[in-house]
């Protein structure tokens, strides 16, 4: 789907494959992304939901050029993030950033809140006096007070860990964060905290997110968009009430038909939706294996549908 003039990151026909096996005469290769377009506007939380191994945090990856593409583009603010100059480079960093799925492993247990924070402050130039500064105000901005900054990460509950982790990602003040499934690790309660947290700074600090994350739940409280992935290939994307209210691909209707009901007594108003299990078939639609409604036109690859100002992956629809 295209951009906006307001669109601050651009994915155009975004792959990157591994090797699994190499023969003589001929390379194997797993596509983690295979073929993904999609774009976040300035000041737009877009999520990017599917199961386990479906190549949302990979494309979180890419996007950061923590990994290597092996097709398409990356756009960031109109240009090629794999064409930047040195400075250039040095600017993306700081205008872009991450928050991990568990605080646990992605803080340094063996420094204080304070020193976290400021580490990125030191890498990117800023004197003393506007560090301190800085980082006692992003510690509050994340909802926590100064004497959480001579603590230790382990001293700290997981929900308190995820804001620390959270300030970290904001106290460059990035255009863009691309969140990994940083709810999945908490709580529930703990969950919703996380969440109107980064509502708020979306608001107040004008930030855009990439939400990723396998609970359809969470991506519809946050998400103006919504982008179903699935074996590394696009689904579905448009509109997320839309999505969640009125699923238009088999795979995205699975997604909605495994949230729990608001109360038990409406499970027996679910609609249930009989899930089967196939060969794949090489060059043939990547959901066709578990479709309950595939038919024989799906042994060929379908293409991009736009339907309700929605792209739909489906012969069917």
């Amino acid at each position: 789907m295209e951009g906006s003039s307001k669109t601050l990151l651009q994915v155009k026909n975004l792959s990157k494959k591994y090797l699994i096996k190499k023969q003589l005469l001929k390379k194997e290769f797993f596509y983690a992304v295979d073929n993904v377009s999609f774009y976040i506007n300035q000041n737009e939380t877009v999520g990017l939901v599917g199961e386990s191994g479906s190549g949302k945090s990979t494309i979180g990856k890419l996007i950061l050029k923590l990994i290597k593409k092996d097709e398409g583009e990356i756009l960031f603010k109109g240009k090629d993030i794999y064409s930047f100059s040195r400075k250039e480079e040095k600017i993306f960093r700081k205008e872009t950033s991450i928050v991990f799925q568990d605080p646990r492993t992605s803080l340094n247990p063996r420094m204080k809140i304070f020193q976290i924070l400021e580490e990125p402050l030191i890498v990117h130039g800023f004197p003393k006096k506007e560090r301190i500064k800085k980082v006692k105000k992003t510690i509050v901005d994340a909802g926590l007070d100064e004497t959480f900054l001579d603590r230790y990460p382990s001293e700290l509950s997981g929900g308190q860990r995820q804001r620390v982790a959270i300030a970290r990602a904001i106290i460059l003040e990035p255009d863009l964060i691309v969140a990994d499934e940083p709810t999945s690790a908490l709580d529930v309660s703990v969950q919703l905290q996380i969440i109107n947290l980064i509502n708020r700074l979306k608001t107040e600090k004008n930030i855009s997110f990439l939400f990723i994350s396998h609970d359809l739940n969470v991506v519809g409280l946050l998400s103006e968009r919504i982008v179903v992935l699935y074996k590394g290939k696009i689904m579905e994307q448009g509109d997320g009430k839309k999505i969640i209210k009125n699923p238009l691909h088999p795979y995205t209707k699975l997604l909605i038909e495994s949230l729990p009901p608001d109360h038990p007594s409406k499970r027996k108003d679910l609609e249930h939706i009989p899930e089967t299990f196939r060969e794949e078939i090489p060059g043939g639609c990547k959901f066709y294996s578990r479709c309950p409604i595939a038919q024989e036109i799906c042994k060929k690859e379908p293409s991009y549908k736009k339907i309700d100002n929605r792209e739909v992956y489906c012969h069917l629809v």
